[in-house]
C-alpha cells in the first residue's frame, strides 16, 4: 500500500512539474526547434519558474520563463539534480513573450546577455525582452553592466524592446555606462570626490533624479574670463561635458531619457568643457587637465584641474579641460555663499599612488577597477 502511495506521489509530482514546464515560452513557442544541436534534454532542464540551458561546466543560462508571473527574480545559483549551478547569462528567448511580467531582477554575477545561445550565428532579430508589454522594472543588481552582444558581433541592441518610461535600477556605485545609449529609464551612478565634485560626459540625454541635492555646471567664456553656469533644468543634453557639484562621497543618481515633446532646455553651447567615450592615453605632458581635489585659498573654494602625465589615462565619460583654456582659466562664481572658480594646477600627479575612477587617491583599494602609474588596473 505504502509502494503505491509512493508510486501516485512520484506520478503526480512529475505531472506537476511538466504542467508548469508547459507554461514556460521555451515550451509553449518550441524554441529548441532553431538549435537543436545546442537545447537538448541533456542540458536544457526546468527549474521553477527558470528554464536553463549549461553553458560551461557549473554554469547555466536562462533560457525561458514561466509566462504567468508577474515578478521574477533570477537567482544567482539553481539547483538540479543535485547540482548547484551558477547562473551567468541569458539567452535571447529568456523572456520573450511573458506578457505578464511586470518586474524582473538580474543577479550581481550575471556577465552576458545574448541574441540566441553561443552558437556562430543569430537566427533570431529581438532580444530577450520582445512582447513584454508589461515589464515596468528591472532590478539589475550586478556592480559592472553585463555585457549584452552575441558572439558573432552583430552587435545588437538587446534592450530595444524595453519601452520608453521603464525604470532599470541599479546598485549604487555601479557602472552601467555600457546600457546607456541603448535604453532609457536607466539609473546611472555617479560618485562624488572627497570635496564634492565629479565630472561626466555621455552621448545620451540624462535627466537628474528628483530630490537630489546636486547642481550641474558648464563652463563659459564671458568677458575674458571663464565662468561657472548652472543648467536651470533637469536635463543634461546628450554629449554635453559637465561637473557635477554635490555633498563629498555622495552618489548622484543620473537617469537615460528622452528630451519630451515641447520642453525647453538649457543652452549648452559655448561649453568649454570637453568629454570622451572612451579611455584616452596621453601622449604628452599636460595635453589635457582633468579635475582633482579642490583648493581652498583665503576663502576661496577651487574646483581645481591638472595636468594630465605621458601616459596617464583618462577614463571613458569623463570631461576635461583642453590644455589652452585650462592655462588661462581663472573664474569665478557664487555658489552656496562661497566663492568657486576653477583654475590649473600646476603640480604633477603621484603616478605611484592609487586612484579609484572618481580621482580618490586610496591605500587599501578593494575589488574594482584603479588607476595606478596612470594605467588602468583591476583588483580582485
Amino acid at each position: 500500500m505504502k509502494k503505491a502511495l509512493l508510486f501516485i506521489t512520484l506520478m503526480c509530482s512529475v505531472a506537476v512539474s511538466r504542467a508548469a514546464y508547459e507554461d514556460t515560452n521555451f515550451s509553449k513557442f518550441k524554441y529548441a526547434i532553431y538549435h537543436p544541436r545546442y537545447y537538448n534534454a541533456e542540458n536544457t532542464f526546468y527549474e521553477a519558474p527558470l528554464v536553463y540551458t549549461i553553458t560551461d561546466k557549473g554554469e547555466v543560462a536562462v533560457s525561458g520563463a514561466d509566462m504567468k508571473l508577474k515578478n521574477i527574480s533570477i537567482p544567482n545559483v539553481v539547483k538540479h539534480e543535485g547540482r548547484s549551478y551558477k547562473v551567468t547569462s541569458i539567452h535571447g528567448y529568456a523572456f520573450q513573450r511573458c506578457y505578464n511580467l511586470e518586474e524582473l531582477t538580474i543577479p550581481a554575477n550575471l556577465n552576458y546577455m545574448y541574441t540566441s545561445t553561443l552558437e556562430e550565428k543569430t537566427v533570431y532579430q529581438s532580444g530577450p525582452f520582445f512582447a513584454c508589454r508589461n515589464l515596468k522594472v528591472i532590478n539589475a543588481e550586478a556592480a559592472q553592466s553585463p555585457a549584452f552582444w552575441n558572439k558573432d558581433a552583430q552587435k545588437r541592441n538587446l534592450l530595444k524592446d524595453i519601452a520608453q518610461g521603464r525604470q532599470i535600477n541599479t546598485p549604487e556605485g555601479s557602472d552601467y555606462t555600457l546600457w546607456a545609449p541603448y535604453v532609457n529609464g536607466l539609473a546611472l551612478n555617479i560618485t562624488m570626490n572627497a570635496k564634492g565634485w565629479a565630472t561626466y560626459f555621455l552621448n545620451k540625454t540624462v535627466k537628474i533624479e528628483e530630490k537630489q541635492e546636486a547642481t550641474v555646471y558648464i563652463l563659459k567664456e564671458q568677458g575674458g574670463q571663464v565662468n561657472f553656469e548652472p543648467l536651470q533644468g533637469v536635463y543634461i543634453p546628450a554629449g554635453t561635458a559637465v561637473l557635477i557639484k554635490a555633498q563629498p562621497g555622495a552618489n548622484v543618481v543620473l537617469r537615460t531619457t528622452e528630451i519630451a515633446n515641447g520642453e525647453k532646455t538649457d543652452d549648452v553651447t559655448g561649453n568649454l568643457l570637453q568629454g570622451t567615450l572612451e579611455d584616452v592615453t596621453a601622449k604628452t605632458n599636460g595635453e589635457f587637465y582633468v579635475l582633482s581635489e579642490t583648493q581652498t585659498e583665503g576663502g576661496t573654494e577651487w574646483a581645481a584641474f591638472r595636468p594630465v602625465q605621458s601616459g596617464e589615462m583618462l577614463a571613458g565619460h569623463e570631461a576635461f579641460l583642453p590644455k589652452t583654456i585650462a592655462l588661462s582659466a581663472q573664474a569665478k562664481a557664487i555658489l552656496s555663499g562661497e566663492t568657486t572658480g576653477i583654475k590649473a594646477v600646476k603640480n604633477q600627479a603621484d603616478t605611484k599612488a592609487t586612484y579609484d575612477l572618481q580621482g580618490r587617491k586610496t591605500n587599501r583599494p578593494e575589488k574594482g577597477i584603479y588607476i595606478q602609474n596612470g594605467k588602468k588596473a583591476y583588483k580582485k
